[in-house]
């Protein structure tokens, strides 16, 4: 493994998604930031992704606030068309048809806020207060809505959350906010697999060859208590590498300890399988990039891994959009 030392340019605490250079994300932001599949919110700190569900056209998340308020968002693929009181009258005329199952009576109130939004209330056993708005540059409708016990303040609650809101980014990229771990994914990169655990999380990624992991683990100081960062680095992760020869270099992120990981496809079982995904007009992921670090001030291990075709490298691109506190 190298040893050399590179300085690199950021430290993590200047590494901040796109969509929060406009000014929403502050110091003085006490939210934490929900994002799956490009829909993202702010909600109290205290709340946490509790359900996720489908891909980039058709999904879901629900977010608990630990008591009896939750937030929960849905989005479908707009098609041609599309008449948005008709897909929320859909969506309210479900919830009639559930509640008169458990002989509750059900409620609802709809309005057009602004061009494209329609905003809505309803109650039953619980009540809710949402939107319902189009996006023409995803092609997506989304249905968010703050619901709660009929004591709860459910309309405070969603007049702070609601407005919050954002489906896109203008370059294309896709913003991820999970826990404490946001970052922002380019376009093309779809969802392939995730894994949301105590103490570990990791979002892996596709485009055609090329795969992109982003992962977090907790407890660092305890991780790292009795090895250095590399010689954990090799025993955590350097199995899913093995077909990779890789090295690492050590790297000052902006003080906080890092590493570097470059490395290529190694041994003839492996040139093997490249060349029958080359035979499937797959170009191979032949190149291995990475960064791991370590983040200080929220005492998690971060990593970064960009499995590419030589023109695919996009890994410094993402790096430039982690941002781990």
């Amino acid at each position: 493994m190298g040893s050399s030392r590179i300085t690199y340019h950021a430290s993590c605490r200047d590494r901040v998604p796109a969509w929060a250079k406009n000014g929403r994300m502050s110091d003085k932001s006490k939210g934490t930031w929900i994002g799956w599949q490009g829909i993202v919110a702010e909600a109290p700190q205290d709340w946490s992704l509790a359900a996720v569900s489908g891909d980039e056209k058709t999904g879901y998340f629900r977010v608990d606030s630990g008591g009896t308020l939750i937030l929960e968002a849905k989005w479908s693929d707009a098609g041609k068309n599309v008449d948005l009181q008709d897909r929320l009258r859909a969506y309210l005329d479900d919830l009639s048809r559930r509640s008169k199952k458990r002989k509750v009576k059900f409620e609802s109130k709809s309005k057009s806020k602004s061009p494209g939004i329609v905003s809505f209330s309803w109650t039953s056993d619980r009540k809710a207060h949402g939107r319902l708005w189009l996006c023409e540059k995803c092609n997506r409708v989304i249905i968010a809505q703050v619901s709660g016990e009929r004591t709860d303040d459910v309309s405070g609650a969603a007049s702070r959350i609601l407005p919050t809101f954002e489906d896109h980014n203008d370059d294309g990229w896709r913003t991820w906010a999970v826990y404490d771990l946001i970052a922002d994914v380019p376009p093309g990169y779809s969802l392939e697999k995730h894994k949301m655990m105590s103490g570990y999380i990791q979002l892996s990624f596709r485009n055609k060859g090329n795969r992109l992991v982003i992962e977090r683990w907790g407890l660092a100081d305890v991780a790292l208590r009795k090895s250095s960062l590399q010689e954990w680095f090799d025993g955590r992760v350097g199995g899913d590498l093995k077909s990779y020869g890789y090295t690492t270099d050590e790297m000052d992120f902006g003080g906080e300890p890092g590493l570097k990981i470059v490395g290529r496809r190694k041994g003839v079982a492996e040139y093997l399988k490249a060349f029958r995904e080359l035979t499937a007009f797959r170009t191979p992921a032949m190149h291995l990039d990475g960064y791991v670090w370590i983040c200080e001030e929220t005492n998690k291990v971060f990593s970064i891994q960009s499995l590419h075709t030589k023109k695919e490298n996009i890994l410094d691109s993402v790096l430039e959009r982690v941002e781990c506190h």
